[in-house]
């Protein structure tokens, strides 16, 4: 196994990775610091970079080293303009079934909390909710690039959304608290 990934398989009793914090926050900053716009292009090098693999008939969904050679990670596109990125999204920890999902509870938690924890020291207080899926903490940057670091009941994983995606979600929320969710 690679210095870089953590495994759990002995503890959880089924094969279930994570990434190690300081190669996940490294996965993340390359992500969430890059200049943005991202073309299509420069995030198929930044995916490659990561040591992720497209999928042969559509390189904006990939697996990593994590995965279990699932596709676990999405490259999202602007509807408006398809060579621009909006963000990604890519699962830091193998997916475990939901049958065996109490067995790496455990493993879950402890990576989410010290993703979370290191993540808090390189960009600060974070916004934490907790809904029915799982955990979850966000980080707006200076950039005005969005953060998501998410726990649900199977895995751990994080979003990373485009300063104009950030800006688009954050006049839609004024809005809809000014007006409701039915807008005017």
């Amino acid at each position: 196994m690679p210095q870089h990934i953590l495994d759990f398989t002995d503890s959880v009793g089924f094969p279930f990775y994570a990434y190690a914090t300081d190669q996940a926050v490294s996965i993340i900053r390359t992500w969430a610091e890059h200049p943005w716009p991202i073309t299509l292009q420069e995030a198929y090098t930044l995916r490659d970079q990561c040591g992720w693999t497209g999928a042969p008939d559509d390189g904006r969904f990939f697996t990593t080293p994590v995965s279990n050679g699932e596709e676990s990670g999405t490259i999202m596109i602007d509807t408006t303009d398809h060579n621009i990125v909006f963000g990604i999204g890519v699962r830091l920890t193998t997916r475990a079934s939901l049958e065996l999902a109490s067995r790496s509870t455990i493993a879950i938690q402890s990576t989410y909390a010290a993703y979370r924890d290191i993540l808090s020291k390189v960009y600060g207080p974070y916004d934490k909710e907790k809904n029915d899926s799982g955990t979850y903490v966000d980080w707006t940057l200076p950039s005005h690039t969005s953060l998501h670091l998410i726990a649900t009941v199977t895995f751990v994983k994080v979003r990373i959304e485009a300063p104009f995606e950030t800006d688009s979600m954050s006049q839609a929320i004024y809005y809809e608290n000014k007006y409701g969710p039915t807008l005017p």
